[in-house]
């Protein structure tokens, strides 16, 4: 199975790739979800303006000027910016391909792709942009030049990982420790920490320049303020577990491996299990977190596959091809369980939102604003060609309760926006869970804010959709200045 040369194997790698990005096409529609405000960050940005300094930004800024190069050269392409983190996965994919083919063989290379491209995980993670599907490109990149001793490149890699998200921090740490102590080359570590200092000190320069303290307030102390979200973590990453179940067994195979002495094996291992390990000290819930766990489980897991292929062909005494059939088999079926189970899941589909966009563009005039909730209007937005009120894209409720930013004062100037007939339409997202029960989202669920609402505008308009038992509801309300008497 061992070999150097272009084979069928790259066909296999190339092949799945484009199944992947075709599904990604296909799946690509309009979704209740933070990349809304990621786009119009981008398109913000395309527009001059720089984040913390003119709009909230909770995370390192390379993702939103990204697509703010989209916004530049192609305008507002819903298609093209949805797919760039398909992109960003396939590109992951490739390196995940060049790193085991050098150390194993090309075979097991596109074996260990096709389990991460079709891990349910990462097809459903990767379908509502978040930035760490480009960040785990940078990092896929940043580990193949430290296995292959580019350690300056490397360096660079990290730092334009860190750049994109800042959960990317906990790479470069990991591969400077494993310089130093493991590979005992403080010189490389050097290297490592010049290269991340060259991609990473420029873009913390610039902006704290632009922003001064905003930019540590917002990607920094505002993480460290928001409360903790009281949910079980070890169920969520249990039903991680149970629905990308090939990936951590193949990772799990390799761990008690004659591999696991390897420094191949014993470093993806150790990125991941430190990516799982952070995962319930982060205060949000997002699954999508465990990602960043995901390219190393695959590259451990490569490993795993040639150990349960050799146990079939030498101590079970299959025949090579058969053995290798039974490991493919595998994979097929796990990779068809996952994209189905993944077409099925249409929970934050937002079928509504051109009507809503629609109803906006007729119900407001060229300079007013709309305002509400994050996963929501940030896309109305950019339908409607209508501007967020205060420039508040990330209108999320951590903002307030983090205090990074104060409620009352906003409530103010909202009113204020209102008294000048700027502001004209508030967007509210919630769902119908039974006749009179509702649960509330972002900013509709603090009492303050739905109280301003309720005094100053009224329930203009109502959008609403099923979902299973559910009823999913986009609530408009507009909002008149009151009227004085002389």
């Amino acid at each position: 199975m061992n070999g150097i040369k272009f084979d069928k194997s790259w066909l296999i790698f190339i092949a799945a790739a484009a199944v992947f990005l075709a599904i990604k096409v296909f799946a690509a529609d309009y979704a209740v979800s933070d990349e809304n405000t990621y786009f119009k960050m981008g398109q913000l940005v395309a527009q001059g303006q720089v984040p913390y300094r003119d709009f909230f930004f909770s995370h390192t800024p390379l993702q939103i000027y990204i697509y703010a190069v989209i916004f530049k050269v192609f305008g507002f392409n819903f298609l093209l910016l949805k797919i760039l983190s398909a992109a960003a996965i396939a590109i992951t994919a490739a390196f995940i391909f060049a790193i085991i083919k050098e150390r194993l063989n090309f075979n097991i290379a596109a074996a260990a792709s096709v389990v991460f491209l079709f891990s349910y995980g990462t097809l459903l993670f990767s379908n509502f942009p978040t930035g760490a599907d480009f960040a785990i490109a940078f990092m896929a990149a940043a580990f193949y030049f430290f296995m292959r001793k580019s350690f300056l490149a490397s360096g660079i890699l990290s730092g334009l990982a860190a750049a994109t998200a800042q959960l990317s921090l906990l790479l470069f740490i990991i591969l400077a420790a494993a310089a130093a102590f493991i590979l005992k080359d403080r010189k490389a570590a050097a290297r490592l920490m010049l290269g991340f200092a060259i991609a990473f000190g420029p873009v913390s320069l610039v902006f704290l320049a632009a922003a001064k303290g905003e930019f540590i307030r917002q990607i920094l102390t505002y993480h460290l303020n928001k409360p903790g979200e009281e949910v079980d973590k070890a169920a969520i990453f249990l039903r991680i577990v149970k629905t990308n179940w090939l990936l951590f067994i193949a990772a799990a195979a390799a761990a008690v491996s004659k591999y696991r002495v390897r420094i191949s094996v014993l470093l993806p291992l150790a990125l991941a299990g430190a990516y799982i390990a952070a995962f319930p000290l982060i205060k949000s819930s997002f699954n999508y977190y465990v990602l960043y766990a995901f390219p190393f489980l695959a590259i451990a897991g490569g490993y795993g596959l040639f150990s349960a292929y050799e146990l079939l062909a030498e101590r079970l005494k299959l025949r090579r091809g058969v053995a290798a059939a039974a490991i493919a088999a595998i994979i097929v079926l796990a990779s068809f369980s996952a994209a189905r189970q993944f077409s099925s899941y249409d929970f934050q589909d937002f079928p509504i939102a051109g009507e809503a966009a629609a109803y906006v563009r007729e119900n407001t005039q060229e300079g007013q604003t709309i305002f509400g909730d994050d996963s929501t209007t940030p896309l109305i937005s950019l339908l409607s060609r209508r501007e967020i009120a205060l420039n508040y894209v990330d209108n999320n409720a951590m903002r307030y309760r983090s205090g990074i930013t104060d409620l009352g004062t906003t409530i103010q100037l909202l009113q204020e926006a209102i008294s000048r007939k700027e502001l004209k339409l508030v967007l509210l997202r919630r769902i119908k869970v039974q006749e009179g029960a509702y649960v509330d989202f972002g900013i509709g669920t603090e009492d303050r804010f739905m109280a301003f609402v309720k005094e100053n505008c009224r329930l203009a308009k109502e959008f609403q959709y099923e979902w299973k038992d559910l009823t999913q509801q986009l609530e408009v309300y507009e909002c008149l200045p009151v009227l004085t008497t002389a």
